[in-house]
């Protein structure tokens, strides 16, 4: 169990933290770091580590912590993991990186000794309480795990963890009981130039798949291969700007059908003390991971699942929620858009901001290749709640010919989720770049 004064410790902080408004950093002044997020029973859990002071040069870390979120605005503090309460014993503070996962029924806590050692606990809860099974490390020497789990038919579960200078990254797979391991761990061969540049210290991964590629990440630098075991070829950074360096360890997670990435950076140069930043992530159409900086030099305060109606425009890639059929398509350099949009397709905007006083607007959507006739409602509150206003779609002579559609909405004020609702014929309606409320 928690002991009584770190409860009364975490309870003291976190009535400090409700107080303040979400956004990036994600929890400001909290000392947060090595973020992992998880989405366990349709919620999100932050499992992360925690920079004791922000006078500190040595990296002490007496704790790991929980937060969950059910919409990536609110976060609530859940608990807080002590060494005491496994075999690193109590007074340990070098509670380096952990991660989560979820089989059986049960939820599993991988975490860090430093360098020395990996252990593992186990809750019947995402939020704990936590037990050691094992009192003893599952891996040593190393650290920093993530733990995957395979999408086949077995759902294989694997943890990755180590340094450059302690051999590379190393792969095992661990047994049903995600206690044990059921293989030697093998040594990851990653080849490119981002790799070998990469300092000797390098460590922190990030593992996961998507469609048939499995993506190796470090930094802001990453690596791909078809096979889970490698070797990996390099592909290079997922963004630049907003300390996405060597030291922006971090985690990519789905929620609600849209990709984020999540990562930490220190404040000042030469202290140990942490913030985390949140944007939105897409896949381009040759596969690269782009992280959305673009995003953060406009709207970086604001943080992700929430908008302002006085924004010059609203990005579509920037959704909080879609219909399972539309896609999202483009490159770094030229931005992205939604596609595959469909009768009956929606796209929700969640926690828009119009403001104080009840006002007359007017919606207007950037469109490309418009293929036949139909309409987008702008709804509040749900796909059947009010009707706000409905713009027109009409086929344009040429399909890949850009075109604006608008209309009056009725007067609105307040924080609204609002959804974009399309209607027409046909099974690819139009593309959509970008909407505003003028």
């Amino acid at each position: 169990m928690i002991r009584i004064w770190y409860f009364i410790t975490f309870v003291f902080v976190m009535l400090f933290v409700q107080s303040v408004n979400a956004g990036n950093p994600v929890i400001k002044g909290i000392g947060m770091s090595d973020p992992h997020v998880r989405v366990f029973n349709d919620t999100i859990y932050l499992f992360s580590g925690h920079d004791d002071r922000p006078d500190d040069t040595t990296w002490i870390m007496k704790d790991w912590r929980i937060f969950s979120s059910t919409d990536l605005v609110n976060w609530k503090p859940e608990t807080t993991i002590s060494p005491e309460d496994n075999y690193m014993g109590k007074g340990n503070t070098d509670c380096w990186a952990g991660d989560a996962a979820t089989r059986n029924g049960k939820y599993y806590f991988y975490f860090s000794d430093r360098k020395r050692s990996i252990g593992v606990m186990v809750a019947n809860k995402p939020n704990g309480p936590y037990i050691d099974e094992l009192g003893k490390p599952l891996i040593a020497p190393m650290h920093d795990p993530t733990v995957f789990i395979d999408n086949d038919k077995q759902q294989t579960p694997y943890i990755i963890y180590g340094d450059k200078e302690g051999g590379g990254y190393h792969i095992v797979r661990l047994n049903n009981d995600m206690i044990s391991l059921a293989e030697k761990p093998k040594h990851i061969t990653i080849t490119g130039e981002e790799w070998e540049k990469a300092p000797e210290w390098m460590d922190k991964n990030y593992l996961f798949k998507y469609q048939d590629t499995y993506y190796l990440s470090w930094g802001r630098d990453y690596a791909t291969s078809k096979n889970i075991y490698g070797p990996y070829q390099c592909v290079g950074a997922v963004g630049e700007g907003f300390h996405l360096n060597e030291y922006a360890h971090g985690s990519f997670f789905w929620w609600k059908g849209q990709f984020y990435h999540i990562w930490t950076y220190y404040l000042k140069e030469g202290l140990k003390f942490r913030e985390c930043i949140i944007t939105y992530c897409h896949f381009s159409d040759d596969g690269q991971i782009v992280t959305d900086t673009g995003f953060l030099d406009k709207h970086f305060e604001t943080g992700v699942g929430r908008y302002d109606a006085s924004w010059p425009e609203i990005q579509a890639e920037w959704y909080s929620g879609k219909s399972e059929g539309i896609t999202k398509h483009g490159f770094r350099k030229t931005g992205f858009y939604l596609d595959n949009i469909e009768n009956g397709s929606w796209v929700k905007f969640a926690n828009v901001d119009f403001g104080s006083k009840n006002q007359k607007r007017q919606f207007a959507a950037n469109l490309a290749a418009v293929s036949g006739n139909g309409t987008i409602e702008i709804r509040a509150g749900g796909l059947s709640g009010e009707l706000l206003g409905t713009a027109a779609v009409r086929a344009a002579k040429k399909s890949d010919k850009k075109t604006v559609v608008s209309c009056e909405l009725k007067e609105i004020s307040g924080r609204k989720d609002i959804y974009l609702r399309f209607t027409g014929n046909g099974s690819d309606l139009f593309r959509l770049d970008s909407f505003n409320f003028e």
